[in-house]
């Protein structure tokens, strides 16, 4: 099956690889791990985010990183009291939107095995 799929394929993208077009290839997958876990966003696809977003889909989380999470939850809310209180509505807004998506992020997380 894989020789038939290869012989449909052009065979320019069986060419050799210029050591400058790995070199970027590896430089991607050495970026993927960031401070909450890991970034799996697609080769040659541009972060918009610079691989810090809690709201990005492609951030998978560490659950040894959960601390760190809680103190990003914990900041948001403060920022968001704040944003309240001065009535920065486009701010809140954000940070609503951001405390949604670190509830998704902590959803995603594996839940602890319960001793029996």
């Amino acid at each position: 099956m894989v020789e038939y799929r290869r012989g449909l394929r052009d065979s320019h993208e069986y060419r050799t690889v210029a050591p400058d077009e790995w070199a970027d290839f590896e430089k991607h997958f050495q970026l993927r791990r960031v401070a909450l876990g890991d970034y799996f966003r697609p080769y040659g696809t541009p972060c918009v985010h610079e691989h810090a977003c809690v709201r990005c889909p492609f951030l998978r989380l560490d659950p040894a990183q959960t601390p760190r999470l809680d103190t990003i939850e914990a900041n948001t809310n403060d920022r968001l009291t704040e944003a309240r209180g001065k009535q920065w509505l486009g701010e809140v807004a954000a940070l609503e939107e951001s405390l949604r998506h670190i509830r998704d992020k902590r959803a995603q997380l594996p839940t602890p095995a319960t001793p029996p």
